[in-house]
């Protein structure tokens, strides 16, 4: 990695801002981080100015809509690993509740310029912030126009004919489409252990996925590349059920890459 990120939470963000001499900022989910994302992300790093992101813990429907049945593609550790290699200089991650959602779409923008001191703003054209998702991305690029700042609203990124999203991931990994959803990615489809509970077992351990809400690929024997605290992978055959991934070697696993789609 480049350069070292700094986290804050929002409360952090909101009391004390980033004291830059300007920022560019970017905003969303970033559930997964893929292509369309990363569109995003290289405007922020190539603008010359201070790369900000500002994101969630989770994504905010599974607090508005718990019933949602979806897991996460990615973990928080995970999500902010890739914003560091990326060499994102400051992520700003809102633990999404009831509380933040009642937050308007111009107390929010008034919050990024000031405390962000922002000098240019980054959104794909069907973000929408505030209570009840009322700002959308017109309004934000007017409240920003009043102030002298520019906003880009980025179209989203097209493939195989539709929209990528991190839905379409989602769905693509949950029906074992993991070609599909790492060309949609940009990268192979990992799991990252980080947070998730392990239980050793006769021939290896178990990591449980479901307890922490992630989407996992059908049950089955999957070739990967495994990584412990060390860049050099091992490759090795992993095992996953409806509970979770079970390695078979107590190696000190770290995350692991899927070769290909096939279990």
């Amino acid at each position: 990695m480049g350069m070292f990120m700094r986290v804050l939470d929002w409360a952090e963000f909101a009391a004390g801002g980033i004291a830059k001499t300007g920022t560019a900022i970017t905003i969303g989910v970033f559930d997964g981080i893929h292509r369309g994302h990363q569109a995003l992300l290289e405007r922020v790093l190539s603008s010359g100015l201070y790369p900000v992101v500002v994101s969630f813990t989770r994504s905010p429907k599974f607090v508005l809509r718990p019933e949602t049945t979806e897991g996460d593609i990615m973990g928080v550790d995970q999500k902010l690993r890739l914003f560091e290699q990326m060499e994102v200089a400051l992520a700003v991650m809102i633990d999404f509740s009831e509380k933040f959602s009642k937050l308007s779409g111009k107390e929010f923008i008034d919050l990024l310029q000031d405390r962000g001191n922002l000098h240019r703003l980054v959104i794909g054209s069907n973000f929408r912030c505030g209570y009840r998702h009322s700002t959308d991305a017109a309004l934000i690029q007017a409240m920003n126009r009043a102030a002298g700042i520019p906003t880009e609203v980025v179209e989203p990124l097209m493939a195989g004919g539709a929209r990528i999203s991190s839905s379409r991931i989602r769905a693509a990994i949950a029906a074992g489409g993991l070609v599909e959803a790492s060309a949609l990615l940009g990268r192979r489809v990992e799991i990252d252990f980080a947070g998730l509970s392990a239980t050793p077992g006769p021939g290896g351990v178990r990591f449980d996925l479901a307890a922490k809400n992630r989407i996992m690929p059908p049950p089955g024997r999957y070739p990967v590349v495994l990584f412990e605290d060390s860049p050099a992978g091992i490759e090795t055959e992993v095992s996953i059920n409806k509970d979770g991934v079970f390695i078979p070697t107590p190696f000190n696993a770290v995350r692991i890459e899927f070769v290909n789609g096939s279990p």
